[in-house]
């Protein structure tokens, strides 16, 4: 299959991606980003977005100020701190992470790929994904005041490093 295909229904499109497409973001050697569906595309209801994590991959701690957060395991297993808890979440768990909530994820599993679903309420976090990483990207040496500023513009707060650097496994990057 192509990588997106529209069908014409009612007044609308109904959309069929290939397991590789949408909006695509590698954050790391470590991690991909697949968005399926954007806030745009729903009239900002949700953003649905495929992650895949290799070992010692993951995001920083965060907080997504008005959006409330699930993910669904597919594959491997991926240690998640929510608040101050970790939680071991295996292939076929399910998390809800309400708005407002300190949280991250690892892949500490050496050799794997960590999978899952994950669904983001109200619609929009591909943007910020842009504007930070596209920013990132362009500079050798990120400002975090700069990032403060791109967080803040939608809506999320970054609290910490990533687990597996908090955890003293991998260097901070």
């Amino acid at each position: 299959m192509s990588d997106t295909r529209f069908i014409q229904v009612n007044n609308a499109q109904a959309k069929v991606l290939s397991p590789d497409g949408g909006k695509h973001f590698r954050p790391s050697p470590d991690e991909e980003v697949f968005f399926k569906m954007s806030g745009d595309e729903v009239e900002n209801l949700f953003d649905y977005f495929e992650i895949r994590v290799g070992y010692l991959g993951g995001p920083a701690l965060h907080i997504h100020s008005i959006q409330h957060e699930t993910f669904h395991v597919l594959e491997g297993q991926l240690t998640v701190k929510v608040g101050e808890e970790l939680v071991e979440a295996n292939a076929g768990d399910f998390l809800y992470i309400p708005k407002g909530t300190i949280h991250t994820y690892v892949n500490l599993k050496e050799g794997t790929i960590a999978r899952a679903v994950g669904n983001l309420s109200p619609g929009g976090f591909d943007k910020f994904v842009a504007e930070l990483f596209g920013y990132q990207q362009s500079v050798s040496q990120p400002d975090p005041k700069v990032s403060a500023e791109i967080c803040a513009r939608h809506n999320q707060v970054l609290v910490g490093p990533p687990l597996a650097v908090s955890m003293g496994l991998r260097k901070g990057r």
